[in-house]
């Protein structure tokens, strides 16, 4: 792809911003520390009280911290990596890039969405808006003939499809797991909280499914948009893999702990999910010629 100098802004200023949000988040003090609350449905949940996150309840706190130490350590060095390699003239950097930039679209969206309002706020929105720009810029800006005409015949296409199809319509069938019942009974979800809503539940159903669905058809067919959006789409379900180990630890660290049909079910899917990710992920970027 031709180098676009609205980059060499957007993603300093990503990056920027992201050290900020996770800094903040795990670093900030003040507060007068947990206390309970009484939600719109009657149910008491205990408020962290503490730090920027002091308005979260203390188990979405901790959720939040795990993600801060990914965003910090993990995905900002590898958004940093891509970013360099990009600008070498990569095509599989440029390809890195991306799955990174979705990432920090992914997150940027959450924090703007999820996190209870504090002053903290528009560094979000800031997050999620240039993280949006910088995406569509490179999306549109690709020749996804090109990239079409750089895949090897060893490409596996049916086994990334099939993937996709897996990861987004298992993700669907988990989460309608904690949905449908409280959404007969009139009750609320086990971790609503004093949230208004189920944000990740609605987002991940509305546009990750559909997006690693329309991959993978895109993959069978051959289509030169199902490989400008598999590895993305792979990189996402790895990082978000490796978070929800970081999320988990940080929860247990706070001292909540979760029968073990969790530990296997939840959150052992989607390790597994993100393991098959690196796997596949690795094999994409290897069946993509450079020259």
């Amino acid at each position: 792809m031709k180098r676009n100098p609205a980059l060499d802004w957007l993603i300093p200023l990503i990056a920027i911003l992201a050290i900020v949000i996770a800094g903040v988040g795990l670093f900030s003090q003040g507060g007068d520390g947990a206390f309970s609350f009484r939600t719109v449905y009657g149910d008491t949940v205990e408020i962290y009280g503490q730090g920027i996150y002091r308005h979260d309840t203390s188990f979405v706190a901790a959720l939040f911290k795990g993600t801060d130490v990914i965003t910090l350590f993990v995905s900002l060095p590898l958004l940093l990596v891509g970013y360099l390699s990009y600008r070498r003239g990569s095509l599989r950097g440029s390809i890195f890039m991306i799955s990174m930039l979705l990432y920090f679209l992914y997150i940027g969206v959450t924090y703007t969405f999820s996190v209870i309002f504090n002053s903290m706020f528009l560094v979000y929105t800031a997050l999620f808006s240039a993280s949006l720009f910088a995406t569509i810029i490179v999306l549109t800006s690709f020749d996804t003939q090109y990239l079409a005409s750089k895949v090897t015949s060893n490409m596996p296409h049916r086994g990334i499809a099939i993937f996709m199809f897996v990861a987004g319509l298992g993700t669907m069938m988990l989460w309608l797991s904690e949905l449908i019942a409280p959404i007969m009974t009139g009750q609320a979800p086990a971790n609503l909280g004093h949230y208004t809503t189920m944000f990740t539940h609605g987002f991940d159903s509305a546009v990750i499914t559909p997006a690693t669905v329309v991959t993978g058809i895109y993959l069978l067919k051959r289509k030169p948009l199902g490989y400008l959006l598999a590895a993305p789409l792979l990189i996402l379900c790895t990082i978000i893999g490796v978070t929800v180990i970081a999320q988990t630890t940080s929860q247990t660290l706070a001292g909540f702990v979760f029968p073990i049909g969790v530990y296997i079910g939840m959150i052992g899917s989607w390790v597994v999910m993100g393991a098959f990710a690196v796997g596949l992920a690795i094999s994409f970027f290897r069946n993509v010629a450079e020259k």
